[in-house]
């Protein structure tokens, strides 16, 4: 509990000196002033995993529950109109996925709690051009991400685990992490168009240069406001420079170019509310010395916003990521991404469950609604749920025992905003059917459960 002291007095100090300060003077010699912006963020939970679930991910076998936490504290420097800093501090929620069997989350001796600098980075506005900024440092937050919705299905490296570790499905026994992508990248926005040039040479530092996961990026975003307000068109080049990606590939480094696009369409015939998306992305490149890769993936959509005073509303989704259908050879035919989709409590979530990322087809519905109760703002609670109906691209397993029945699960979510600062949530995920988790826990299971109760907060 040491490391969670450390965090309370950043987090004291830093509402503090927001209250206190908006303007700083830098020296006396200087008469030009800092403008400091504080801002933060945290999010606890009580999770409740069952004996299966706990099994399948290396912690236990039995029955498990844990505190999870995660803090941030940010500061926004402005140096001057064009020029300023971004600095944050948080903890890592995910800190090398498992430690001594327990999550790296819970429990005393676990360093899930350790404050580290998470953002440093200097932007700089209307560089040799008004249309220009260019941002040195770290990039938590770039991601290529159609819909706008902050889940991207391929490149958000900020927000996922490595790709290194995404060979045929689950990220299990230690592999869930967070990563800091540093380098440049460089936005050019005019009109319609906005363009971005990502230079990521260390997505994952690994010493010496030939080490380190990287990738390399160029986006471009179309608005198509004629078609519906919100609109828009995206493209995707990648290039990206992976060590150690299979086993089989002798420990040298692989080469892999993406290719994807997609669209967000809404108000389609000037029906309002209703979203159209799509996106796809293709794979080639070498694996080590003498393999190849050819991962693909496809997702396509609609959302619909009903008329009413709830605001409720549904989501149909059907999603295709490829595997591998032969893991033995150097050939690499999953699809390797930077995802940060955690739309399925068990399956999907990094942080509570599989984070089963790969060699999936899923067919998603899902739908919500919002009350007003206690007196609080209009629809200050939310209620939402998601069926999940899903299997492997590929089989998982050894012959006889091998199987593409991941499972079909279902997710209740109900969230009370307090205020517009604070909010408390109630997740239940139940999985059932899926000969994957059956595969790996003794005694053998295909169904599991999950409970959250939590809190988050942001100033």
């Amino acid at each position: 509990m040491k490391k969670s002291a450390i965090l309370a007095p950043a987090l004291v100090f830093a509402m503090a000196l927001s209250a206190s300060a908006q303007a700083v003077d830098k020296n006396k010699d200087n008469t030009e002033t800092v403008k400091i912006t504080v801002s933060g963020s945290w999010d606890m939970d009580f999770v409740f995993r069952s004996r299966e679930l706990a099994d399948a991910l290396g912690l236990q076998q039995d029955d498990t529950t844990s505190i999870e936490a995660n803090a941030a504290v940010r500061l926004d420097i402005d140096l001057t109109e064009k020029v300023s800093v971004v600095m944050s501090f948080a903890n890592e929620r995910l800190d090398n996925g498992f430690v001594n069997g327990t999550l790296g989350t819970s429990g005393s001796g676990s360093d899930g709690l350790d404050v580290v600098i998470w953002d440093l980075a200097v932007k700089m506005q209307e560089v040799l051009d008004p249309a220009i900024t260019v941002q040195l440092g770290t990039q938590n937050d770039f991601m290529f991400d159609i819909r706008g919705k902050g889940s991207p299905l391929f490149f958000a490296p900020g927000q996922s685990t490595a790709m290194v570790t995404k060979v045929n499905g689950a990220d299990t026994g230690g592999n869930s992490d967070y990563m800091q992508p540093s380098g440049l990248v460089g936005w050019y926005n005019r009109e319609a168009a906005h363009i971005a040039v990502a230079l990521l040479p260390a997505i994952i530092e690994g010493g010496r240069a030939g080490n380190d996961e990287a990738a390399y990026a160029a986006t471009l975003y179309y608005d198509l406001d004629s078609v519906g307000k919100g609109s828009r068109l995206g493209v995707i080049l990648c290039a990206s420079s992976l060590p150690d990606l299979v086993a089989g590939a002798g420990g040298a480094t692989s080469s892999i170019i993406t290719i994807g696009g997609g669209a967000s369409l809404k108000g389609l015939g000037g029906m309002e509310g209703l979203e159209v998306f799509a996106e796809f992305y293709f794979q080639s490149g070498d694996i080590g010395t003498s393999g190849d890769a050819g991962g693909s993936a496809f997702n396509l959509g609609g959302h619909y916003d009903l008329q009413g005073d709830s605001a409720p509303w549904v989501e149909l989704q059907f999603t295709i990521m490829s595997g591998d259908d032969n893991p033995a050879d150097t050939d690499f035919d999953s699809f390797i991404n930077y995802e940060n989709v955690n739309d399925l409590l068990i399956i999907e979530n990094q942080l509570f469950g599989f984070n089963w990322n790969t060699n999936m087809t899923t067919i998603k519905i899902s739908g919500g609604m919002s009350f007003t109760a206690g007196g609080g703002a209009k629809n200050n609670i939310s209620l939402s749920g998601v069926l999940g109906i899903c299997k492997t691209s590929e089989d998982v397993g050894a012959a006889p025992n091998d199987t593409d029945k991941l499972g079909t699960e279902f997710d209740v979510k109900l969230t009370y905003w307090f205020s517009k600062a604070v909010s408390f949530d109630v997740n239940l995920g139940f999985l059932s059917g899926s000969d994957v988790l059956e595969l790996v826990t003794l005694p053998s299971e295909d169904s599991a459960s999950v409970f959250t109760v939590g809190m988050t907060g942001k100033f």
